[in-house]
C-alpha cells in the first residue's frame, strides 16, 4: 500500500513539475535580461559618453550614454548621469532604433547608495 501511494505521489510530481517551472519563470519575466534590457547590472566604469556594466551573467557590456537623450532615475526621482558611481546596481533600457548599444533609460536600484558632487 505504501509503495502504491509513493508511486502515485511521484507520478503527480512528475506530471505537475513543468507547470510549476513555467509558473515560476512567468513571475520573473520582468527581472530578466533581454536584447533591449539589462537588469541588475553592476556599474564598473562611468565616463561622459559611456557606462560599462557587468551583467548578472558575468558579461561586461559597454553602453553609450548622452546627457540629452538618456534619462536616469532612482525610484520616481530623476537624477543626473553624473550621480552614477562604480558599484551601483542599475537596469538599462536600450534604444531599439539605434544600431549601437545606446541607453535610453537607466534606473538605479533603490538599495544602492549614490554620491552627489558638491559644488
Amino acid at each position: 500500500m505504501k509503495r502504491k501511494l509513493l508511486k502515485i505521489t511521484f507520478g503527480l510530481l512528475l506530471i505537475f513539475s513543468p507547470y510549476f517551472t513555467a509558473l515560476a519563470m512567468a513571475n520573473t519575466d520582468g527581472l530578466r535580461d533581454s536584447e533591449t534590457r539589462l537588469v541588475d547590472a553592476e556599474v564598473v566604469e562611468v565616463t561622459e559618453n559611456r557606462v560599462a556594466v557587468m551583467a548578472r551573467t558575468g558579461v561586461e557590456h559597454v553602453i553609450a550614454i548622452n546627457v540629452a537623450d538618456t534619462k536616469c532615475k532612482i525610484g520616481d526621482r530623476e537624477i543626473s548621469l553624473r550621480d552614477l558611481r562604480v558599484g551601483n546596481i542599475i537596469t538599462i533600457e536600450l534604444d531599439q532604433n539605434n544600431p549601437m548599444k545606446f541607453a535610453k533609460n537607466i534606473s538605479v536600484s533603490q538599495n544602492t547608495q549614490f554620491a552627489r558632487n558638491r559644488r
